[in-house]
């Protein structure tokens, strides 16, 4: 039985969406400083992340000569801050850290160091499933730098600071875990996305 053009045009319709529910962060100092503990901040496994958005302000501009209808130009960009929850750990104390690093710049026994900077680039890397890497695609092996897994979509997101932490309620009616909450003001990121499964990570940097 032969196709139909309708049906040939949709076999060839992508049809497997990136997953959003394997991914992996990594938090970067924008400068090295040793009294800015990263130590495990790459084995925190992260339960969410949300607020990876862009909006742009429309500016209304009305002309004499042409005033039918009102022109419309972009304005001042926002970008919003990001919310990241994770389950706490024992031992994990790096966000608290980062939060002191944050206020001890504001007071004379600044315990980072007077100018020491509290910016941070994240990368949030969200990894394929399942896992290509190992298969041989495109006469190449998919091995990437992210733990040997392939990276579908890739957000760089520049001189990000915490600028909220908190933490799920305590409650003995209640069987429920710690959680750690924690919302990152920054400014502005990339967003890259693999062309295939042949791709690695260093091509979607």
């Amino acid at each position: 039985m032969a196709l139909s053009i309708d049906n040939i045009v949709t076999n060839r319709l992508a049809s497997d969406p990136i997953r959003t529910f394997k991914f992996l962060v990594t938090l970067t100092p924008n400068k090295e400083d040793n009294r800015f503990d990263t130590t495990n901040w790459n084995k925190m496994g992260f339960v969410s992340v949300s607020g990876l958005s862009v909006s742009t302000e429309p500016i209304a501009y009305r002309e004499g000569g042409y005033n039918t209808n009102v022109h419309q130009i972009p304005g001042q960009s926002s970008f919003t801050p990001i919310t990241l929850s994770h389950g706490l750990m024992l031992g994990q104390t790096q966000n608290q850290a980062w939060m002191k690093r944050l206020f001890a710049m504001m007071t004379p026994r600044a315990t980072a160091g007077i100018g020491a900077d509290f910016r941070c680039t994240v990368d949030i890397a969200v990894l394929s499933h399942p896992n290509p890497a190992g298969f041989d695609v495109a006469g190449g092996k998919t091995a990437t730098k992210d733990g040997d897994q392939h990276v579908s979509m890739r957000f760089k997101v520049y001189n990000a600071w915490i600028a909220n932490l908190s933490y799920s309620n305590l409650d003995a009616g209640q069987s429920t875990l710690m959680v750690e909450e924690m919302t990152l003001v920054h400014e502005g990121f990339d967003v890259s996305v693999a062309p295939s499964y042949a791709t690695t990570a260093a091509e979607i940097d």
